[in-house]
């Protein structure tokens, strides 16, 4: 990082602290300032899942369920996995992707089940995060693997184009001389400002980028997919996270759903995570959410269009974040699942 991008980012830095005091009383100042005081959370998260109705005459099943990893953001302590299915682990070679395969086949001795039960409970230690934080290591830009991945993450997704009128206006939010701090900025800026979080109609929740462009409205998925895009657009390697949240105030209950955000790469600074939805909803916590999470979170998988192995070779997918089920190597949408959290103290 050179001598502008380095007074840049501490004035990012200062910024956020500023603007950031009132709005999160429950921050501490010194978590912006470098000390390690930074907001945690120990929890145990469910992930259940019911298949019912497998037909009679179905010869084999096969069910991909993503599953959180360790890194520098969240600590996954251990792992327990109940399921009438046997399973195997697989690592999605392109991002590293932690994903557990259950498989049934009917067979000379064996039968498939009537029903697939699948329950996975992992204990997560999750931080706050950013790459402004002065707990996170330095990245290594040198290394083989990163320097695939910052290519992998410049280039577009089958619903992230990185040309035409994202391009553009990609090019129309930023100037010339911006460094990569300050242009993320403006385009964080331009969609916070041009956004809006509307689950309403069709279209919405694919992490169409052209979609979101078109509309200028959707969900964490479609916002983010569209910052992704302007952002590879411009240059900077973005990537795409999914997870789910976890309500702030509580202690336990159901999670309904997934959430989503986006993260972009500063060299030498490492990934740099933004939440725009997150801001959208809560205009006040808008500085947080650049360069921040609370730790209101944990995620599961990485990237766009994730090849997943199957016994007839390999399926891609979307995003990942929902059991992904298979009958006889095909698409079966008769599974259910359930989300759950419980907090635990630290010794827990």
């Amino acid at each position: 990082m050179n001598a502008k991008s380095k007074i840049t980012l501490a004035a990012a830095i200062v910024a956020t602290c500023v603007l950031v005091a009132a709005a999160m009383p429950e921050v501490s100042s010194s978590a912006f300032s470098g000390s390690e005081e930074v907001r945690q959370r120990r929890f145990e998260f469910s992930y259940h899942v019911t298949i019912l109705n497998i037909p009679r005459d179905a010869e084999k099943i096969e069910v991909s369920v993503p599953v959180p990893r360790s890194d520098d953001q969240q600590a996954v302590i251990n792992q327990s996995v109940v399921s009438n299915l046997d399973y195997t682990r697989y690592t999605d070679p392109e991002y590293g992707n932690q994903v557990l395969i259950f498989k049934g086949v009917r067979g000379n001795d064996s039968e498939l089940p009537d029903a697939v039960e699948i329950q996975i409970d992992v204990t997560v230690n999750r931080r706050e995060a950013g790459a402004l934080l002065s707990h996170v290591a330095a990245s290594d830009d040198n290394s083989a693997n990163q320097k695939r991945l910052l290519k992998r993450f410049l280039g577009p997704d089958r619903l992230v184009p990185i040309d035409g009128r994202i391009a553009k206006e990609a090019r129309e939010v930023v100037k010339d001389d911006m460094e990569t701090i300050e242009k993320a900025r403006a385009l964080y800026d331009h969609l916070f400002a041009t956004m809006s979080y509307d689950k309403s109609g069709q279209g919405w929740g694919m992490g169409d980028a052209i979609y979101a462009c078109d509309v200028r409205s959707g969900n964490c998925t479609d916002i983010h997919s569209l910052f992704i895009g302007m952002a590879r657009a411009l240059g900077i390697p973005a990537r795409f996270v999914m997870g789910f949240p976890l309500p702030e105030n509580k202690s336990s209950g159901d999670i309904p759903g997934y959430h989503c955000w986006a993260e972009f790469y500063v060299t030498g600074s490492g990934w740099v995570p933004v939440d725009i939805s997150e801001a959208i909803k809560h205009p006040e916590k808008k500085d947080y959410f650049f360069g921040r999470l609370d730790p209101n979170r944990v995620a599961f998988s990485i990237g766009r269009d994730i090849q997943i192995l199957t016994s007839t070779g390999s399926e891609e997918l979307n995003y990942f974040i929902y059991p992904h089920t298979l009958i006889d190597g095909q698409p079966f949408d008769g599974a259910t699942h359930e989300f759950a959290f419980t907090e635990l103290s630290a010794k827990q």
